[in-house]
């Protein structure tokens, strides 16, 4: 298997794209759920303590109450909790029917503009929690099958597209709701972190009371044309497509219906609608799902969410393999891959071109096992790319040259794939940065000093030298300590900040004295504004690379103290 980009393994990559080493290491923090509450990884421990805890303390205070909640009206109330704790009210949509939508909405007190959905899962509501009862027994909720989206970004933020509505949550896709009867739901808003003490929160969580409503069961005749009404009049704005219609469809798993319309959204230039549409499907049974993404693919070709599922999902076949490829090689060609729309995409923008070559590097060059060996088909696909790398240079969009630099960089070493991407590093966009990176997967000693001027060369757009900081790391990767030398250079005269650091970071590693002398003049000489914020990363940066020298709490002082010492160090080994 060849190097591969941390985009293709855990999808951090979007707009903004960021470039990484052949090895793809991934530094995002993945959450553990609770009832729906995310928690850090670092945090589990606290959530198997709150799931314990939790459920026993519902369970006695709740014991009592239940009774008479049976007794009560849809929509009715238990006593209102202690006036210390924050409340507000909450109500159910009303008529609500087994095998259907059931929304539950904040309808008075303090609201926090809740958007749901919080990322592109469709059992993702952020820090909130939705607690159900039936019978006198609190339910326990269904777990979230997130496919291969990960979440990054804020834990309690709304990835939410403009015009999805606000302040309610989907019941249905929680719990499985489909006996008639009376239930109970409680809605608290949580908090995304531990306090000190180990609580979940410094302040208590707003909660509603519980509030009772009864799930009626469907005639057959209902749940038709309830399913018929829902897709003969599907939403055009994207809010509405990824906060109301497509979760509310999922209620009607596993019709085939629901199950093409999910697959047509795959499509979507939204990556909340297609993200949505793709976690939807994963409530279906995973054979009708393949074989329907098959049968997409050979219609309509390639998408970016559509390449993502394909290849995270096991079992297709040798047969479905060649199908999906041959249905796949022709958007290769730029005129082949036009928007439907007719608008012309930003740069950035996923189009049909960047979508087929990211799905065919998938398949061949991402170690998921999810596609079966085929050296025959690949060597086919990988003469394809190169024949049709000319024109994707020249007419495709950056997306579509970036993921070419990708997959150039993933093949097997040749002179041709080698060739290109030294072209595409003569760009000055994010293709570029991607290709130099690339370059140094199948390192080529006349590559360094040529790879290495891009650190002092001026010019960039980004006075800071964003992109570019991400060489120093590969560099030393390929080239080992012959890049050193490089790497000095661009501390003592490189014009971006970012460089410097990436540089000086990477000395410190390989205990050169340069490295640490740059360190400690960031946190002592405070030469240059912006380090103000950066210091604080500065200190965090060398405590977790020096764990046998400092303590994990070392203070600022600490920290220059020892890099002082190890200056001192040094110099008097010359």
């Amino acid at each position: 298997m060849g190097p591969y980009s941390v985009c293709a393994v855990s999808r951090r990559c979007s707009f903004s794209r960021t470039i990484l080493d052949s090895q793809g290491q991934d530094r995002v923090r993945y959450r553990v759920w609770l009832y729906g509450f995310p928690l850090h990884l670092k945090s589990t421990w606290l959530a198997a303590m709150l799931g314990r805890d939790v459920q026993q303390t519902q369970v006695v205070m709740l014991a009592f109450s239940f009774a008479l909640l049976a007794l009560l009206s849809p929509q009715s109330q238990v006593p209102a909790q202690p006036p210390d704790i924050p409340s507000f009210t909450i109500s159910v949509d009303q008529p609500v029917y087994s095998g259907q939508p059931i929304w539950v909405r904040v309808v008075d007190g303090p609201r926090a503009n809740i958007r749901y959905p919080f990322h592109a899962v469709v059992g993702d509501i952020g820090c909130n929690r939705l607690e159900v009862t039936f019978n006198g027994v609190l339910l326990k909720p269904l777990p979230i099958q997130r496919g291969p989206t990960t979440m990054i970004g804020p834990a309690c933020g709304s990835s939410a597209p403009q015009g999805s509505p606000s302040d309610r949550l989907p019941l249905h896709i929680l719990y499985q709701l489909t006996s008639p009867g009376i239930y109970s739901v409680r809605w608290t808003i949580g908090l995304p972190f531990p306090s000190r003490n180990g609580t979940a929160g410094a302040k208590p969580e707003p909660h509603s009371d519980w509030v009772t409503f009864q799930v009626v069961e469907t005639t057959p005749e209902q749940h038709e044309a309830w399913i018929k009404n829902l897709l003969a009049d599907p939403p055009s704005d994207d809010g509405h497509l990824a906060g109301d219609f497509l979760p509310s469809l999922l209620a009607a798993a596993p019709d085939p219906r629901a199950l093409s319309t999910f697959v047509k959204y795959l499509y979507s230039d939204n990556p909340m609608v297609s993200g949505m549409a793709a976690s939807a499907l994963e409530e279906f049974p995973q054979s009708q799902v393949l074989s329907a993404v098959a049968t997409a693919l050979e219609k309509q070709g390639p998408s970016e969410q559509l390449a993502y599922f394909a290849t995270y999902h096991k079992g297709w076949t040798n047969e479905d393999q060649v199908k999906i490829v041959h249905a796949t090689i022709p958007y290769l060609q730029p005129g082949n891959s036009a928007v439907p729309s007719g608008k012309q995409p930003p740069p950035y923008a996923p189009t049909r071109t960047s979508a087929a070559i990211k799905l065919l590097r998938f398949i061949f060059y991402v170690p998921n096992h999810a596609w079966p060996g085929n050296p025959e088909l690949q060597s086919y696909v990988d003469t394809q790319v190169l024949q049709a790398a000319p024109n994707i240079m020249a007419k495709a969009n950056m997306n579509a040259v970036q993921e070419l630099a990708e997959y150039l960089g993933s093949m097997s070493s040749s002179f041709r794939a080698h060739e290109l991407l030294l072209q595409i590093a003569e760009r000055s966009d994010n293709a570029a940065t991607q290709a130099r990176i690339c370059l140094t997967w199948h390192p080529q000693s006349e590559d360094l000093s040529h790879l290495a001027a891009v650190l002092i060369a001026p010019g960039d757009a980004d006075s800071l030298g964003t992109d570019r900081s991400s060489l120093p790391y590969s560099l030393v990767k390929a080239y080992g300590d012959n890049a050193l030398p490089y790497l000095e250079r661009a501390v003592a005269s490189s014009p971006y900040v970012w460089v410097r650091v990436a540089s000086a970071q990477q000395l410190v590693l390989h205990n050169r004295p340069i490295g640490f002398q740059f360190l400690l003049d960031q946190l002592v000489q405070d030469p240059w504004s912006a380090n103000r914020a950066y210091k604080p990363q500065l200190i965090r940066w060398v405590r977790d690379n020096f764990r046998t020298n400092l303590p994990p709490d070392a203070s600022d002082d600490l920290v220059t103290s020892f890099l002082r010492s190890r200056v001192a160090e040094l110099s008097q080994q010359k």
